[in-house]
């Protein structure tokens, strides 16, 4: 991206005929001032894998058309020559208020034209065969629709190239660049930066799947389309189709305005959310308002009067869910130490409760009269993922301590440990936390106080080991499941967030799939199959959802790192084959591949490779060789199986 354009910065004339050429492409026939020194020829690709675009030189003629050099180099920095089309794009930027008391800055098409890989193109289009590219508009400024262009106002150029090929056949992914200016070329006098393409692809991981066919991949190109003067459905402008959109997904994540607008020096008016509340940008969430008639808020005809009761302080604090946060900062809860008796099947744990913003000890869970609720449950069996799905839990607001072991300090006992025979000395097992707290505002208050209202608190997951065990695999985390949902805000039943290890304690391979069903992979609560199944829209209630990335990007939520992916290849032996509840079983490395390649083809490669499908738990369990050629590495490896880089 470029805000103005540093003429004194260009580099030395081109060739002589290039420079020629160059002129011959000129329109209005102003020789005008002596121009600064052309730009360097870059070397020529020599492969092509990526392309980078950057427009070099922008301005607006006097007859109101675009005129732009633009630059693209491989992943080398060398001229990708002989670019088959464009797409070029343009609109100017209303400031504060122009469009009526209250209102923020609004962006006004302009227009757009498209050079086909026919050949036809509204402007002149130049290719110099080294890497640069002139173009001139046929559209005017001055003809725009809805809009009267302004030489004092900001102008978006954009310019989206690629998702096509070069003449010889080498592929080109798609590219957009943009340069927001004031003419004929300075730097803007005013911006709009208030979200960055970064932030939507921590969830989306790619802004140019989501519509379009992949063509657009910047938040910039978006404004410039989705704008009052170019989009006949008013809901479809883009302030109001984002928000509409993802208040619809219901994710927690999008309560909070900073998720999308981050702040920082590269986005300055990312605070705009705060500052121009608007009957458009507010009135696509909360769609049970009508301001006009006056319907669920007391009527306002306009923008004019929205910041004198939801001032920019008032407005942070209710979206930035602050009092929430300050409540829970006044309570914690965590696990000392846990101790495994294996004769008596249990587990001595030791609590410690405090306020972190007095530093107090607090007294015991029972004691206190806005612990809502505050237990712990437990399961055994790291290396197998667990021997029960129904994890044996005590409840601490409804137990006195054992003992109390000092201020704060609180033990317990949790019995009730399934220990299968033989795995009592080396093995490992886990113990989760829940909670709820009771708060009006930034307040902790009794439970039954009628302005209370109950607050999860942030589950967590401690391991503890006996012999040689060891904690249980880490597969995803809380930062990549918040990634979309926000880190620890999806709850499930009641207040279960931990969503890295808490949910297994329950959701393990001693769930059963029901045999006979369309997708057998898809109906077993088993965590790893059920998220599969979820994400795909598989899940019986889930049908509906639409996964907001590609669903073949497995490090959306998958951890990786220096020991490379959670989901390479081969799984854990020690796990068992997935149980149906017809008393069959299927090889588990299957049955996880089957939530979404349940083809009778792709059952039938794996058969023949191996894996078992409703067959006896001896015939099941155990490795059936996958990894040998979907394993690390491997011609078939399921990072690069799935569109992505091999892990490092």
């Amino acid at each position: 991206m470029k805000t103005g354009s540093d003429l004194s910065s260009l580099r030395l004339l081109l060739a002589g005929v290039m420079a020629l050429s160059l002129l011959s492409a000129c329109k209005d026939g102003n020789d005008g001032a002596q121009g600064p020194s052309g730009p360097d020829t870059p070397p020529p690709a020599q492969e092509v894998t990526e392309i980078n675009a950057n427009i070099e030189r922008y301005a607006i003629n006097e007859d109101g058309q675009f005129t732009l050099r633009l630059l693209v180099t491989n992943q080398n920095d060398e001229g990708v020559a002989g670019l088959p089309s464009a797409v070029i794009l343009a609109a100017q930027l209303l400031p504060t208020g122009f469009t009526g008391a209250g209102n923020s800055s609004e962006w006004r098409f302009l227009g757009s034209e498209t050079c086909t890989p026919q050949g036809e193109c509204p402007g002149v289009w130049t290719d110099f065969g080294n890497g640069f590219y002139d173009y001139q508009t046929q559209f005017s400024v001055n003809d725009a629709n809805g809009v009267e262009y302004s030489a004092d106002a900001t102008q978006r150029l954009v310019v989206k190239v690629g998702g096509d090929a070069l003449p010889d056949g080498t592929a080109l992914p798609v590219v957009n660049t943009f340069v927001d200016f004031t003419p004929p070329n300075s730097d803007p006098h005013y911006t709009r930066l208030i979200a960055a393409t970064e932030s939507c692809e921590s969830c989306h991981t790619d802004l140019g799947s989501v519509r379009h066919g992949g063509r657009y991949t910047e938040l910039e190109t978006c404004t410039v389309c989705h704008a009052d003067n170019r989009i006949s459905n008013p809901a479809n402008v883009l302030s109001g189709l984002a928000h509409s959109a993802h208040g619809q997904s219901e994710l927690a994540n999008f309560l909070n305005c900073e998720t999308c607008h981050t702040g920082g020096e590269a986005l300055p008016e990312s605070d705009n959310w705060a500052l121009f509340p608007s009957q458009l940008a507010c009135g696509s969430c909360h769609s049970n308002i009508d301001f006009v008639a006056g319907v669920g808020h007391p009527a306002q005809a306009d923008n004019s009067n929205c910041v004198a009761c939801h001032n920019p302080d008032w407005t942070r604090s209710a979206h930035l869910q602050t009092a929430k946060a300050d409540a829970l900062g006044q309570f914690s809860a965590t696990i000392e130490s846990i101790t495994f008796d294996p004769a008596a099947a249990s587990l001595s744990i030791v609590v410690n409760l405090s306020n972190p913003v007095t530093g107090e000890a607090l007294s015991s869970p029972d004691q206190l009269p806005y612990v809502n609720d505050l237990r712990l449950y437990a399961n055994w069996g790291t290396s197998f993922d667990y021997s029960t799905t129904s994890a044996p839990n005590i409840r601490l607001e409804s137990l006195t301590p054992d003992t109390v072991l000092g201020p704060g300090q609180y033990q317990y006992t949790l019995p009730g440990l399934t220990i299968p025979p033989g795995t009592e000395a080396d093995q490992g097992g886990a113990v989760a936390m829940q909670g709820r707290i009771c708060r009006s505002g930034d307040t902790l208050v009794p439970c039954e106080d009628a302005n209370a209202q109950t607050t999860p608190i942030a589950s967590f997951t401690e391991f503890f080991t006996a012999g040689t065990g060891t904690a249980r695999r880490d597969v995803v985390s809380n930062e990549t499941c918040g990634s979309c949902h926000g880190d620890q805000q999806l709850n499930f039943h009641g207040a279960r967030n931990d969503l890295s290890q808490q949910c297994q304690l329950c959701h393990n391979g001693q769930m059963v799939a029901t045999a006979g069903a369309d997708n057998v992979s898809a109906t077993n609560a088993n965590y790893s199959h059920m998220i599969h199944a979820i994400h795909t829209g598989q899940r019986a209630g889930y049908e509906e959802l639409v996964y907001p990335a590609p669903v073949g990007n497995c490090r959306q939520c998958h951890i990786s790192g220096d020991e490379g992916d959670s989901f390479a290849l081969p799984l854990l032996t020690s796990l068992p084959p997935m149980a149906l509840d017809d008393g069959t079983f299927t090889s588990l490395e299957a049955a996880t591949c089957a939530v979404c390649h349940s083809s009778a083809s792709a059952q039938g490669h794996m058969t023949q490779q191996g894996a078992v499908f409703g067959g006896d738990f001896d015939m099941a369990a155990g490795d059936k060789g996958c990894a040998t050629c979907h394993g690390p590495g491997r011609s078939y490896d399921v990072a690069p199986a799935h569109g992505l880089a091999p892990a490092q």
